[in-house]
């Protein structure tokens, strides 16, 4: 028995070293302010209660001889806060909704009476950051779920709208370039921020590092905004627990449970009735009239290119609720209400599409085909081009060559040119989810631990045209 006891506080210390680092002022937030009386005195000792309206939280503090108190390292969410004060009228503050990293600054005007008395205020924080030179953007749950965000509903696009930052396509390395977002449409995502490069941006998930280690850049997919619970990035005088990157420190944060069980069931269906075609498109596999031309032989051609694509998934939260099992009298369900929640969230992404590549101009049409194979179809090169490089459309222009031990005064011969633009079929599969614990001991002591997984696979994605050179991507579960 002792053995056992020893090693459950091993593995909760290791539990705690783990996850410790988390509760910084990157995934809290803290509430202060300054109590006086209707004279603008100080109030010495009165007793601030900040409450979690949505997960029965407490923290408590006493202000000091200068009437300060301050509320540190406490969940975001929203909040009540009560003042109490000998000789004083009791204070409530309602409709407070705390941010992540906010310090939400409440003073209080406290009116004389007895404690039985109060006085009900419902007004939020000042969004205004009056106690550091952070320059900051936020976006709450209700902006991303309205936000039009892309077709694969990555978080991350949301931090396009924001002052200073700009998508960047070539020039600078970066883990999640163009070329990679074919293969990896679940993030594909790179920007610069006030000029900064590609790679000076730093992702933090619930406080925690999720940089790409090779090229930073954000490492773990996020398309399913209502998992989330707001993405703030700050662009400009960082405070000192921040560093690792000069550019922007972008700073997700995970719902987690509360009191009262909330969720949602969500279904986004894509397919070729609703997409349009772009240039590629309208000249793809070879075909003189491409796709989306009412003129076509097939139906097929008369619209966009084939596509299917499937986003499914859920969230749920809660208290955890658990069943007792002993004596049929001791039966009973355990119910963490004020002390223990649980929340999860699944997306299963799939896609199927018939993609274009770029035009590869310069391949033989088949008149010109003919020609190297009547000529020099015997040689290697000439074999492997025929093979690999599919016929092209007539664009007008010719190549000439000659035979070594041609005779003298034979013409050169002419090959037809033409270009080609090839289309491939893309295939994508991803499953990411998460799973949050959240666990009050006391007013002082909290832990949370949260798991989160993504497994992607693809093929068809990177160099389509010539046929036959596209890529499979499986990376590792993350």
């Amino acid at each position: 028995m002792r053995t056992s006891w020893v090693m459950r506080i091993v593995f909760l210390s290791i539990m705690l070293g783990c996850v410790g680092p988390a509760f910084s002022q990157s995934s809290t937030g803290s509430i202060s302010g300054t109590v006086t009386d209707q004279n603008r005195a100080v109030v010495l000792g009165a007793t601030v209660i900040g409450k979690n309206t949505a997960t029965g939280f407490v923290r408590s503090a006493v202000t000091n001889s200068s009437g300060l108190y301050r509320l540190t390292d406490i969940p975001p969410g929203p909040y009540e806060i009560t003042i109490e004060a000998a000789s004083f009228r009791k204070l409530e503050r309602k409709s407070i909704t705390l941010d992540v990293g906010q310090n939400a600054i409440i003073d209080a005007v406290l009116q004389p009476g007895e404690i039985v008395d109060s006085v009900t205020v419902n007004e939020n924080a000042s969004m205004l950051n009056s106690s550091t030179a952070e320059v900051s953007t936020r976006f709450d749950s209700r902006r991303l779920s309205e936000l039009p965000i892309s077709a694969n509903r990555s978080v991350y696009n949301v931090l396009l709208s924001t002052p200073g930052v700009i998508q960047l396509a070539n020039g600078q390395a970066t883990f999640s370039s163009p070329s990679l977002a074919a293969q990896n449409p679940a993030i594909g995502l790179s920007f610069s921020v006030n000029g900064g490069r590609l790679r000076s941006n730093n992702f933090m998930l619930d406080g925690q590092d999720m940089n790409d280690p090779t090229f930073t850049g954000a490492e773990v997919a996020l398309n399913n905004p209502d998992a989330i619970q707001e993405v703030s990035i700050l662009t400009n005088q960082f405070k000192a627990e921040y560093g690792h990157n000069a550019a922007s420190i972008v700073n997700v944060v995970g719902k987690s449970g509360t009191n009262n069980y909330h969720g949602s069931l969500f279904w986004y269906h894509n397919n070729e009735h609703l997409n349009a075609c772009n240039n590629l498109d309208k000249v793809a596999t070879g075909a003189p009239t491409g796709f989306c031309h009412n003129d076509a032989a097939s139906d097929a051609r008369k619209r966009a290119p084939r596509r299917n694509e499937n986003q499914i998934g859920f969230t749920f939260g809660g208290p955890l609720t658990l069943p007792v099992f002993g004596d049929r009298e001791d039966r009973h369900v355990w119910k963490g209400t004020d002390k223990t929640f649980i929340f999860g969230d699944y997306q299963r992404w799939s896609d199927r599409s018939l993609v274009s590549g770029p035009t590869l101009r310069g391949a033989p049409t088949d008149a010109g085909r003919a020609v190297l194979q009547a000529v020099a179809g015997d040689r290697p090169q000439v074999q492997a081009l025929l093979r690999s490089v599919p016929a092209g459309i007539s664009n007008g222009t010719f190549a000439q060559f000659t035979i070594l031990g041609q005779p003298p005064g034979q013409p050169p011969y002419r090959v037809e040119l033409g270009d080609f633009t090839g289309s491939s079929l893309f295939v994508f599969d991803d499953h990411q989810g998460s799973l949050r614990l959240d666990h009050r001991f006391n007013e002082k002591n909290l832990f949370y631990v949260r798991y989160r997984f993504d497994s992607q696979d693809s093929s068809g994605g990177g160099q389509v045209t010539p046929p036959g050179l596209t890529t499979v991507l499986r990376p590792l579960p993350i």
